[in-house]
């Protein structure tokens, strides 16, 4: 694991370096994904462990506390996420014919999760340091184990600092929150992501970061095929002959969610050029949104822009995918 932090978070490691002398019991750190926020966590926590810190408080990477950190091995130090975000497991195959019975892997982290930090937060150190939680996403958590990890928040444990995580931070407990120093992150200048992505002999383009929100890390991550694949869907979007049943078809075979989020960004593009502004994520389409505006009336697509925020939340597991998609073009056709 690397220790040290993404260039655009130089300020804020300062902040952090400078901080760790009188550290806080629990820290938030927030802001939207693909920016880094998780890995900034990462090396904070094995700075705190390290056993030779340098002047600038990044780890060393050589002590043996370092060594067991990068392995995931370190004693002192805990990981809680969902099931389905943890590392696949080796899994004896199952033999032919026999069903696949297992849960899929949980979205949330659990109150069992929570509860069994209890030993760990109890114990006094092995390495006679901090013993340090990290969280990802805070949000994850349900009420139960939320609501399990205040009591820890509140009546902190000597020497346990608290790494929280949280792309939606007001999804989180208000109670949670407020026993936090937040830290908030923001996005980094377009100009140094897209330095820092040439410098990883990225492909994304400036329209790629664009189309990520100017997130680099979820910019580097998307494949080159989806981009494909998705102009030649905005350019059906695009022209008027396209029917509501075309593009249903054109998407059989895409994830539903995926497609919904492409929307999403279509649509405030849109309505984005309706207010007199500059797209936002497509800016390599302005051109032909600019001529799309003309006659869809802002209203209708800032409805429809609502109707679409609301099939994201079963867009995962929509009943049935042809009608999911018949619903959202014909949505989309009808307005103007």
């Amino acid at each position: 694991m690397s220790i040290n932090y993404y260039p655009w978070q130089n300020e804020i490691w300062n902040r952090l370096a400078a901080m760790q002398a009188r550290l806080p019991h629990a820290l938030l750190f927030h802001g939207r994904s693909g920016i880094g926020k998780l890995h900034l966590a990462q090396v904070l926590a094995q700075s705190l462990l390290c056993e030779n810190r340098s002047d600038e408080g990044l780890a060393c990477n050589l002590c043996p506390a370092c060594v067991w950190f990068a392995a995931g091995n370190h004693p002192d130090f805990r990981l809680i996420q969902p099931e389905a975000l943890a590392p696949a497991l080796d899994e004896p195959e199952l033999e032919e014919g026999v069903e696949d019975s297992k849960k899929k892997a949980s979205k949330q982290i659990k109150i069992e999760q929570i509860r069994a930090l209890s030993d760990f937060l109890n114990l006094g150190s092995h390495r006679n340091g901090y013993r340090v939680v990290l969280i990802c996403p805070a949000e994850s958590m349900n009420p139960g184990s939320a609501n399990a990890l205040l009591k820890s928040l509140e009546e902190p444990s000597a020497g346990v600092i608290f790494l929280l995580v949280s792309h939606q931070p007001s999804h989180l407990l208000a109670t949670v929150r407020s026993r936090c120093h937040a830290l908030a992150l923001s996005l980094p200048p377009r100009e140094l992501s897209l330095r820092w992505l040439q410098e990883q002999d990225s492909k994304a383009t400036p329209a790629t970061l664009a189309f990520a929100g100017d997130a680099p890390l979820e910019a580097a991550e998307l494949p080159e095929e989806e981009a494909e694949t998705r102009r030649r869907l905005f350019d059906l979007l695009s022209l008027p002959a396209s029917s509501a049943l075309g593009l249903a078809d054109f998407c059989q075979r895409l994830q539903a969610h995926a497609v919904v989020d492409w929307m999403l960004k279509w649509t405030y593009d849109l309505i984005a050029l309706s207010s007199k502004s500059k797209a936002r994520y497509n800016i390599d389409h302005e051109k032909k949104l600019s001529a799309l505006v003309q006659r869809m009336p802002l209203a209708q697509l800032l409805r429809f822009y609502t109707a679409l925020s609301s099939l994201r939340a079963i867009s995962e597991h929509p009943l049935n995918a042809r009608l999911f998609f018949d619903d959202l073009f014909i949505s989309y056709k009808e307005i103007g």
